[in-house]
């Protein structure tokens, strides 16, 4: 029998590219065909994203209606939070970059839980925006709709791998290592 381990050394970027890759795949194939057709983790995002957003501008002061995946200012047409813009995608991928970067499993699974929380909550805010730019600016909706994700989600996805791969090897209170006294 071939020891392959021994022969085969893979750099520590091609693990991770050959992870990150594998679990892309994995996700694509377990969305596509089990959670989309099944439809209960989209229709979860979409109707607390638009109960939770519709929340928020009722406190805020607006009267707002609101129904499924629906949410509308008093008198104005309205957002619907269809699948594929109630940030399923974002979490998956988010999740699959953790996963697949080196560190103890203590760590990934609170900064994944952590992370994945305040993704669902730049969504509600995403669905505010969403919201108030119907009644405010609806001539800007498709640039709003378009550049919304570039604006929220990507700078808190980067800093939150960024996060991932500093704290990921330190010793610190979820390692239970010495702190240095320096």
């Amino acid at each position: 029998m071939i020891n392959v381990k021994n022969k085969l050394k893979l750099s520590p970027l091609t693990v991770f590219l050959l992870k990150a890759g594998a679990v892309y795949a994995v996700w694509h194939l377990l969305y596509d065909y089990i959670l989309l057709p099944d439809g209960r983790l989209d229709t979860f995002l979409s109707y607390s994203g638009v109960s939770m957003a519709a929340g928020v501008l009722s406190i805020l002061g607006w009267e707002i209606e609101s129904a499924g995946r629906v949410i509308a200012i008093f008198g104005t047409g309205g957002v619907e939070i269809q699948n594929g813009c109630n940030g399923v995608e974002l979490l998956g991928l988010y999740a699959g970059f953790i996963i697949a970067y080196p560190g103890p499993m203590r760590k990934r699974l609170v900064l994944m839980a952590g992370g994945l929380l305040i993704l669902y909550f730049a969504n509600v805010f995403r669905i505010t925006a969403f919201t108030l730019s119907d009644v405010y600016i609806p001539q800007h909706w498709d640039k709003v709709h378009t550049y919304s994700s570039y604006v929220i989600f990507y700078p808190l996805v980067l800093g939150l791998w960024y996060t991932w791969t500093v704290i990921s090897d330190r010793q610190d209170i979820f390692s239970g290592g010495e702190f240095s006294s320096a």
